[in-house]
């Protein structure tokens, strides 16, 4: 009995002076037990991301642009219209090299959604030429481009008019918006319209002194990425006030007067001709002259009795 109580003495100290380390060795006021590390949250990609997978693409690192590209494709969020553009032919050309046939495909429909008038270098070869000719097949079937435009009748004296027509054909448009104001400096009034065909935006009236309207309309998406533009607040579109047309000059009435008359100015000419022969002969020095006229008729060669 002496023996376990010896034993179960030391096990006691040996419990307490555990106890006593720990409590030296953690800090006062500390828990003893860490606690679980909040999750750090993924900063979206920027344009900084947008230009470093283009440098690893010069680079021919076509891997890790890929990555790159992919990634901000998947999870950029306010990407400028150009950033999109950019991310995208990076991303649609190594998946290409990189023989990722279907992904370049579909990367190249988004890339030709964006920017229509997108050409692939000859240079890169059928690996990159066949998903592009692919892709380029299905936005010809589609039978309209997608992209915005938009329209501008501006008055002096009344509201004048924007029209937008989004054409979405995969449907990828969350919104649309519209910016607008007189003059070349200044905030814009802004506004949203609904995706459609011709909608309609209206102006008000030109302030004494301003003829010129800056515009611009983006569609975005859900992420709030600019697909398509028609100008940006940095560099709008501008319309100017139409003139108004010269007013016709008064038309001189003709009159109907004897004086207007051609009949009127030939006989008065006339006339005037008379009196100043006449006035020749009567006021000619010397004796007048009386000028007499007796007719003759001639029988043969001589003149008849």
């Amino acid at each position: 009995m002496p023996v376990m109580v010896g034993v179960a003495a030391r096990a006691v100290r040996a419990i307490a002076l555990s106890a006593l380390t720990a409590m030296v060795l953690v800090p006062a006021g500390s828990s003893a037990l860490a606690a679980p590390k909040a999750p750090v949250a993924e900063r979206a990609p920027s344009g900084a991301d947008v230009a470093a997978v283009e440098q690893q693409y010069a680079k021919l690192d076509y891997e890790q642009a890929n990555v790159g590209a992919e990634r901000i494709a998947q999870k950029g969020r306010g990407l400028s219209h150009d950033e999109l553009v950019r991310t995208y032919k990076v991303l649609a050309v190594t998946h290409a090299v990189l023989d990722h046939a279907e992904q370049a495909k579909d990367a190249f429909i988004a890339l030709l959604s964006f920017d229509p008038s997108y050409a692939v270098d000859p240079n890169l070869g059928p690996k990159v030429q066949t998903p592009f000719l692919e892709a380029r097949g299905f936005w010809r079937a589609q039978g309209a481009k997608p992209g915005l435009e938009i329209t501008a009748v501006v008055r002096g004296t009344e509201p004048g008019t924007l029209r937008v027509t989004t054409r979405d054909p995969t449907r990828v448009v969350r919104a649309v918006s519209v910016g607008f104001r007189w003059g070349s400096t200044g905030a814009f009034t802004l506004g949203s319209v609904a995706v459609g065909d011709g909608v309609a935006v209206e102006v008000p009236t030109a302030p004494p002194g301003k003829a010129r309207l800056d515009y611009y309309a983006q569609a975005v998406d859900e992420r709030d990425n600019v697909l398509f533009e028609i100008g940006r607040a940095a560099v709008p579109r501008s319309a100017f006030v139409e003139a108004r047309p010269a007013a016709a000059p008064a038309k001189v009435e003709e009159s109907s007067s004897l004086f207007a008359s051609p009949v009127f100015w030939l006989a008065t000419a006339a006339v005037l001709a008379g009196g100043a022969t006449a006035g020749y002969f009567a006021f000619r020095p010397g004796p007048p002259v009386a000028a007499t006229y007796q007719p003759s008729l001639e029988c043969g060669n001589s003149r008849c009795p």
